[in-house]
């Protein structure tokens, strides 16, 4: 219990200091490539343990045959998936470009997409979990990023 007193007296608000606003540039980063944000900041093994974990999820449910989030007009529900699935950053652009080249990405927008994956395989189901998962954790990461950098967080 004293721990996490000690903890939480040493944040700003209770200290009565300002809380420093944070970059979007560097959260942008963090987006962007995985565990960048935390590199940047100095926290370099939190860094590879975030690159990591999101581009293994991100592989996993890629070699499982998962479909990438692409909105699809006969299920709204699919805006969803496609925002977790955005949170892979990099990786995501990467495997959107590989499925649909430079042409039909652009002229694909945003609802012509082909996201990979074959519905009919034993792992799509499960792949395509571990593409959405791996995303929402990159957008956990981010905000990490944000409270290390504003000084609420270590």
């Amino acid at each position: 219990m004293t721990v996490v007193a000690k903890a939480h007296d040493k944040k700003p608000k209770e200290t009565g200091q300002a809380v420093e606003p944070v970059a979007y540039g560097l959260l942008a980063l963090a987006w962007f490539v995985p565990g960048l944000g935390h590199w940047v900041l100095g926290k370099k093994t939190r860094a590879v343990v975030f690159a990591s974990v999101i581009t293994a999820g991100f592989i996993t449910g890629l070699v499982l045959g998962g479909e990438l989030g692409v909105p699809k007009v006969e299920n709204p529900f699919s805006w969803l998936a496609t925002f977790a699935g955005m949170g892979n950053g990099v990786l995501y652009l990467v495997r959107l470009l590989w499925l649909n080249g430079l042409g039909g990405l652009f002229s694909g927008l945003p609802l012509g997409l082909v996201g990979g994956g074959d519905p009919v395989g034993a792992g799509f189901i499960y792949g395509k979990t571990f593409l959405i998962t791996a995303g929402l954790m990159n957008y956990l990461a981010v905000l990490d990023v944000s409270d290390i950098a504003r000084g609420v967080k270590e």
